[in-house]
């Protein structure tokens, strides 16, 4: 199912005469692990080492690791590239999954009946099938717009769960859009971040839904009633990822600062793995603002009772923002 791109990666490897690589892979493909390293040691003369840290996004590059293991190759798995400083060269092997256009819309085209413009949006491993999602669009009389990639989402349609660019650059001229991947959390920032309806085709298991209403309210309900929470604190803690996409120290001191201007006790924790243990021992802490990843603060972390908020959620406590101004535009990044 999952393209590795193997020969190429060993291509790379032998053309570069790396002789130590590091192979940074997501959870959901290091269950083939041995298997690759194998092959690319049977094809190169290079030592393959593999990371087991976290592997989030390519905003989660493991430059330290690589560099403190004198890699002359990093190989990272699952995500398109991004600008990350990094003193050992870097290999994006975005890990493309096939899947038949025209089979997944025969289950899609019947939720989108009344629409007649439709937006494309997918993660990086479908954004190639999407020119052909869009002419068999056509042949069923329907209008399809892919917004230009640009950044950190380089190609079109593609989103991330903190950038929805593509999305967002479209969203006035479509009708819903066809998000074509698995899983909740981008679709339902899709939604929160368009104010478009949305619906979700699954290609790993050849099936489509409509993102219901009562989903997306729901989610705004509960950060709505983080913010509430939020601002009866008295005491904040600005979480900072030390991961390398991640980095928002400006960001963090900033908040601190408007925080502190506010009469609030306001300090800066620095992570790079952000987990309920972690900052279960910050007692004194009465509210969160996560300036990483804005997942953590939407999904929430298991046994963390105080409100988490994403830096624009933080900035309408701060009624820097309005809720109605926010909530459909932008709400994610």
């Amino acid at each position: 199912m999952y393209d590795l791109e193997t020969r190429r990666a060993a291509d790379e490897i032998n053309r570069r005469g790396a002789a130590r690589v590091l192979i940074q892979l997501p959870d959901g493909l290091r269950p083939q692990a041995l298997t690759l390293a194998k092959e690319l040691e049977t094809l190169t003369d290079a030592e393959i080492l593999l990371s087991g840290d976290s592997c989030y996004g390519a905003c989660d590059l493991a430059t330290r690791q690589a560099e403190a293991l004198g890699a002359d190759l990093l190989i990272h798995y699952g995500h398109s590239g991004m600008t990350v400083k990094s003193s050992v060269p870097v290999i994006y092997v975005e890990v493309r999954v096939d899947f038949d256009p025209e089979a997944l819309l025969e289950r899609a085209l019947p939720l989108m009946e009344e629409w007649e413009k439709i937006g494309l949006a997918a993660t990086v491993q479908h954004v190639h099938r999407l020119r052909e999602t869009a002419r068999a669009l056509e042949t069923h009389g329907k209008t399809p717009i892919t917004g230009k990639g640009t950044g950190p989402t380089p190609h079109d349609g593609q989103i991330l769960g903190c950038n929805y660019t593509t999305a967002e650059t479209i969203s006035d001229e479509v009708d819903g859009f066809l998000y074509i991947g698995a899983g909740r959390f981008h679709p339902l920032g899709l939604a929160a971040t368009t104010g478009k309806p949305v619906v979700i085709a699954n290609p790993y298991l050849s099936t489509a839904e409509k993102l219901e209403e009562s989903e997306i309210m729901r989610l705004a309900m509960r950060r709505m009633a983080a913010i509430t929470a939020a601002k009866e604190a008295e005491r904040y803690a600005i979480i900072v990822s030390t991961k390398p996409g991640q980095f928002q120290l400006s960001t963090a001191r900033s908040l601190r600062d408007r925080l502190q201007k506010k009469g609030k006790t306001a300090a800066i924790i620095c992570l790079d793995e952000i987990s309920s243990l972690k900052l279960g021992n910050f007692t004194e802490v009465q509210a969160y603002v996560n300036t990483a990843c804005p997942r953590i603060a939407v999904d929430g972390l298991p046994d963390t009772t105080q409100p988490i908020l994403t830096t624009i959620e933080a900035e309408i406590m701060l009624e820097e923002r309005r809720w109605e101004e926010t909530w459909g535009r932008q709400y994610f990044g």
